[in-house]
């Protein structure tokens, strides 16, 4: 799960990246309205497909893999490990702001 997540992030944490999988969820899409619609090309738009599949974000279909689609089954795990965080620093925190709370009285 950890190689998962790792590889999600590491797609989502590109603007680029991010804005191609917003295109996608749109439904599937040609490579060539992907590179008009972020505004990138050839190798470059290349490299970006290869870290979104090593994460599983995007799958090729049709004859040369022109066309891309969106799978967002990994968000689910960037999701999940995001909210359990969330709610372990809430609790650590509201746990801190308790213990170190000066009572009536006491010098702060």
């Amino acid at each position: 799960m950890a190689a998962a997540l790792d590889a999600t992030l590491l797609a989502l944490a590109d603007p680029t990246r991010r804005r191609i999988f917003e295109v996608l969820l749109a439904g599937a899409t040609r490579i060539a309205e992907i590179a008009d619609a972020v505004g990138v090309k050839g190798d470059d738009l290349s490299g970006h497909f290869a870290t979104m599949e090593a994460a599983g974000l995007i799958v090729r279909q049709g004859e040369g893999g022109e066309i891309i689609t969106a799978d967002p089954a990994p968000l689910e795990i960037a999701a999940k490990w995001i909210n359990t965080n969330r709610e372990l620093w809430t609790m650590r925190s509201q746990m801190q702001s308790t213990s170190f709370d000066p009572g009536p009285g006491e010098a702060q």
